[in-house]
Parts: structure tokens; C-alpha cells; sequence
């Protein structure tokens, strides 16, 4: 059932309804919605402050894309207060949204195929998700990736053409 959902996503990628969204209360809101369906506990996640932007992006896609960082992120981070951050960075035109955690990070030697369809650390897991949030990204002029600059993971979306 999860794979024919992931699969129906992938075909309606192309079909997005970007919108100007105020990022700071739509990550606000967001993370409310995200702690209480996924039982974190408050203060698990950390939104830093950030100066108010807009994007560009549609608002499904964007949960989407949001939901399986965070998913992943609270998957491997410690379960202390902190242990994933959500940093919001403008450079001129374009914002980037950062989600880090505090965990293991990415062994390098797996670091090459984290988008590709169907590779899977998570013997529960499609492998599907980290692939379906690039696509959704990329049908938002966005791109996805992972930075590898800290002990934990560091997953960054930059958003192309947004004003702040």
C-alpha cells in the first residue's frame, strides 16, 4: 500500500501549485502537526530563528519533502531536546532550508546512492523516500542534497529564485 502511494506521488510530481508560502509560520505550524502524528516529544526538533522569507513551492510537496527528512532525522538522532535542528539561511535570492540531526550521519561509502530509487539501510524501509523528496524538490525548482560537514546528518533544499 505505502509503495503504490510513493508511486502515485512520483506520477503526479510534475503537477505542482506553487504558491508564495511565509516560511517561518508554515515551518512553525508544520512542526506542531509533525510532533503530534509522530509522537515526538516537544523540543526534539529546534527551529532556529531566522529572518522572515518566502518561497516558492508547493505546500504538499513541501510537507512531503519536510516529513521524510524529519522522519529520518528523528529516526537516527539521540532522543534529547535539540538533537534536530531546522535552519533556515537566505544568500540573496535563494533560501535554504537545513535539517540536521545529531545522530551517526551517512557513512560515506553510501553517500553516492542516498537518492536513487530503492537503495535502503532500513530493512523496513522502500528506499523511496530520500529519491521521491528529490524529485518533489526538483518539480519545485528546488534541489535537494546531503551535506556531509558534521558528525550528524545534514540535509539542505535550496530554493531557487525565492525573495526574502
Amino acid at each position: 500500500e505505502g509503495l503504490v502511494a510513493v508511486v502515485l506521488q512520483l506520477s503526479r510530481r510534475d503537477r505542482t501549485a506553487a504558491e508564495r508560502i511565509a516560511l517561518n509560520p508554515w515551518l512553525r505550524s508544520f512542526l506542531e502537526e509533525f510532533n503530534a502524528n509522530e509522537s515526538v516529544p516537544a523540543g526534539r526538533v529546534l527551529l532556529e530563528p531566522a529572518r522572515d522569507v518566502w518561497i516558492e513551492f508547493d505546500r504538499e510537496h513541501l510537507r512531503q519533502v519536510l516529513w521524510n527528512l524529519l522522519r529520518n532525522a528523528v529516526r537516527y538522532a539521540r532522543a534529547e531536546a535539540g538533537s534536530v535542528r531546522i535552519a533556515v539561511r537566505v544568500f540573496g535570492h535563494n533560501v535554504e532550508l537545513n535539517v540536521m540531526d545529531d545522530g551517526p550521519g551517512v557513512p560515506q561509502s553510501v553517500q553516492g546512492q542516498l537518492f536513487e530509487p530503492f537503495f535502503t539501510t532500513d530493512s523496513k524501509g522502500t528506499g523511496l523516500g530520500l529519491y521521491l523528496a528529490r524529485e518533489l524538490s526538483a518539480a519545485n525548482r528546488a534541489h535537494l542534497e546531503y551535506v556531509n560537514d558534521q558528525a550528524g546528518a545534514h540535509f539542505r533544499i535550496v530554493c531557487q529564485g525565492a525573495a526574502a
